[in-house]
Formats: structure tokens, sequence, C-alpha cells
């Protein structure tokens, strides 16, 4: 591993609300692997919580419901602790028709610092 590779990894395991040991095991130690799909996150966190807000305002809660189950599911393969717990809460409160949207705003704002983050630590700019 190079000095940058090096550098990088360490800022992967130093991410605020991230088990990245627990993760990379998930990704069979493949630690190229696992950074690809923390780089997608990048862009792909503040979409999906972009959508779930569309179909939760459209009043489309079954793909609201499949959308927060995603991004649960997600942030959990990668370690995501807090993310995942706001996944799940919001799933489960879509469910249960129980208002949404301090759990909504909470993701949106968890997910992007999360982008935010682990973009400064991969040194990948969202597209």
């Amino acid at each position: 591993m190079n000095e940058v590779q090096n550098t990088t990894a360490s800022g992967i395991f130093a991410l605020h609300n991230v088990c990245a040991e627990e993760a990379l095991a998930r990704f069979g130690g493949d630690a190229e692997r696992y950074q690809h799909w923390l780089e997608e996150f990048i862009n792909h966190g503040p979409a999906a919580a972009a959508q779930i807000r569309q179909a939760i305002t459209n009043g489309s809660n079954d793909v609201a419901i499949n959308l927060a189950h995603g991004l649960k599911g997600r942030t959990g393969m990668l370690g995501m602790s807090e993310l995942h717990s706001i996944s799940r809460t919001l799933e489960m409160a879509l469910h249960n028709s129980e208002p949404a949207t301090l759990w909504l705003e909470e993701l949106e704002l968890s997910v992007n610092e999360m982008s935010r983050a682990i973009s400064e630590v991969l040194g990948k700019p969202p597209k």
C-alpha cells in the first residue's frame, strides 16, 4: 500500500459513527471495494434522502418505505451505525403511519454530514 492509500485507509477508520472494521469484514477485507462503495455514498446518500422526501411529499408512502429500507441496508453494509439507526426508525415510522418529518430531517442532515466527511477523507468531491 502506498502512502496515499495508507492515509486514506487510516482516514476511513477515523470516520465518526462508522464501524469501518466491521464493514471491511463484510467486504471480505477488500479495502478498495469498501472505499468504492464509500465513494458511491457521497452522491447516493443525499440523492436517496431527496427521493424519500419526494415520495413522502407525493403521498407515496410505500415508495418512501422501500427507499428508506434500501438506504438502511446500504448504511448498515457500510458500517454507518447512526445512519442505519435513523433509516430504520424512519422506515418504521412510515410503516406505522406515524409522523416522519423529524426523522426525515435528521436523516437528511446526517446523510449530508456523512457525505462531506467521506468526501474529505477520500479527497473525492461530490459529482
